[in-house]
């Protein structure tokens, strides 16, 4: 069951993730309003691309493979032991993060050609150059991975959120300041963002009385059992970045300001996947993976089987809404400066199909973590590899047909596919056995989602204003039918709010 306190966690971490959700897609907006879809943009996005992708490998690791084996040490050997596996993690992550960047600068034409081998002359120049000084924020990178990791692990969840806030505020300053004065400023001073945001981390690690110093003694168990769990792990995050590495070097190929396109639209999904199903799953997690190590799988299962059809009550209207209205939401916060009807139609439609995914996205995240909380990692492995397979291919016969929105809609067919089997896995693969999910409480969603979507669109549309009147009209109009509708249908995730501010007052 998910208790009071887990909800107050989940809103609260829902609440800063989403600030900071809307500002990462206000900093997009800002690169396109002030540099368009350009060959600048396009090297810029894909040296910010590089170092995330290949840091990422282990970072998400990190998160799975750190919390089970913290607790472990926590309650076996206390305080000081977790301290010392955790320095022991830092010092390592902090080792490979040099080699990364040794490998980088020494290569950087040969690796920059590999996620767009279609640069060529200064985007191929800036891209370089740009990759070079955005490789360094790995350092930052790592403090705060491990760190997240560790407040979460004692269950502090809201600083870590927070802080992408000023991240994202210290990068659309520098995107403003790059495009007025040097444009060197747009790649430093996004490297430096990394920096502050880990600022906002030191105070609640100091809290917790936790000192960092160096520490090479791999040879640790417990570092020993960290590796065994990560291998896996890395190898799902892996294959899992090669869909954006496919869509986007096939992007480059495809049109001229392709790779920013797919990115803005790309944007757009990741701030509902970012905001809704990552705060979720990352508190709903080590709760999970306690229940499991104590053997109350009933337990486990009962919170994921209501943690994922809580998140589709929420992705179930905003999918719809998406593809409903793409046009007037793309025009509307795209649509100005450099930012043209070309660049607006092929982003929408990018939108469009990336919105058939948003669902399948979720569910895979949180069936994934179901998983992890088993020690199950192989897996989740498997289906990932599959997942890009099927990518890849869905990449070159539909990028054929519809270009940008074949790469869009390759992806979200992979996401449908791979998270159907996982499904189908729990009960194979898990102690726990199948999830079971409320079709009934599902079908009100649908229901209650198409009719306020669908008559905002009847009366709105075709009103004579600009898109941002409509945009404007359109949320808060859909929000409240569906509030409405939800309780009226008696939504489970409806009746619990209904319930919380009927008690507060």
């Amino acid at each position: 069951m998910i208790t009071k306190t887990m909800s107050k966690a989940i809103s609260g971490v829902i609440l800063f993730t989403l600030i900071a959700k809307i500002l990462g897609f206000l900093r997009e907006v800002t690169l396109s309003y002030y540099f368009g879809a350009t060959g600048i943009s396009d090297a810029y996005l894909i040296s910010q691309t590089i170092p995330g992708t290949l840091f990422q490998f282990v970072g998400t690791g990190l998160t799975t493979c750190f919390i089970p084996i913290y607790y472990k040490l926590l309650n076996q050997d206390g305080d000081n032991k977790a301290n010392y596996f955790t320095n022991a993690i830092i010092t390592l992550v902090l080792s490979f993060s040099t080699a990364i960047i040794i490998l980088i600068w020494i290569f950087t034409p040969t690796i920059v050609k590999l996620f767009a081998m279609g640069f060529n002359g200064d985007t191929l120049y800036y891209a370089c150059q740009f990759t070079r000084i955005g490789v360094l924020s790995l350092y930052f990178s790592t403090f705060i991975y491990v760190y997240n990791s560790y407040l979460q692990a004692n269950n502090i969840f809201t600083p870590t959120a927070f802080a992408a806030i000023p991240n994202s505020i210290f990068i659309i300053l520098s995107i403003i300041l790059g495009s007025f004065f040097n444009i060197w400023i747009l790649s430093i001073g996004s490297t430096l963002a990394v920096g502050v945001q880990l600022l906002f981390l030191f105070y609640p690690i100091h809290k917790l009385r936790f000192h960092f110093h160096f520490n090479f003694n791999w040879k640790d168990d417990s570092v020993r059992e960290f590796f065994c769990l990560l291998g896996p792990v890395i190898i799902g995050v892996s294959v899992n970045e090669l869909n954006t590495l496919v869509d986007r070097t096939l992007a480059s190929q495809i049109s001229v300001g392709g790779i920013s396109s797919l990115t803005y639209a790309n944007s757009l999904i990741m701030l509902i996947q970012g905001g809704i199903v990552q705060p979720i799953a990352t508190v709903c997690y080590p709760k999970i993976t306690h229940y499991i190590s104590i053997r109350d799988s009933k337990s486990a299962k009962n919170i994921v089987e209501q943690t994922l059809n809580f998140t589709l009550t929420l992705l179930i209207p905003l999918t719809l809404g998406l593809i409903v209205y793409k046009y007037i939401i793309v025009d509307s916060l795209f649509g100005r400066g450099a930012f043209d009807q070309t660049a607006i139609h092929m982003t929408s439609s990018a939108l469009f199909f990336y919105s058939f995914g948003i669902i399948f996205v979720g569910i895979r995240e949180i069936l994934s973590r179901f998983y992890y909380s088993h020690s199950n990692t192989i897996i989740p492995v498997r289906n990932a590899i599959f997942g890009v397979i099927i990518n890849i291919i869905f990449n070159i016969v539909f990028s054929r047909f519809w270009g940008i929105s074949g790469l869009a809609l390759a992806t979200s067919l992979s996401a449908w596919i791979t998270a159907i089997l996982l499904w189908w896995g729990c009960d194979k693969y898990l102690k726990s056995g199948g999830l079971s999910i409320d079709i009934k409480d599902l079908l009100k969603v649908f229901f209650a989602s198409l009719i306020s979507i669908v008559i905002p669109a009847w009366f709105i549309l075709d009103i004579y204003v600009s898109n941002v009147i409509k945009l404007l009209m359109v949320i808060p109009l859909s929000i409240i039918i569906y509030f409405v509708l939800g309780i009226f249908f008696r939504i489970q995730l409806f009746k619990i709010a209904y319930g919380m501010i009927i008690r507060r007052k």
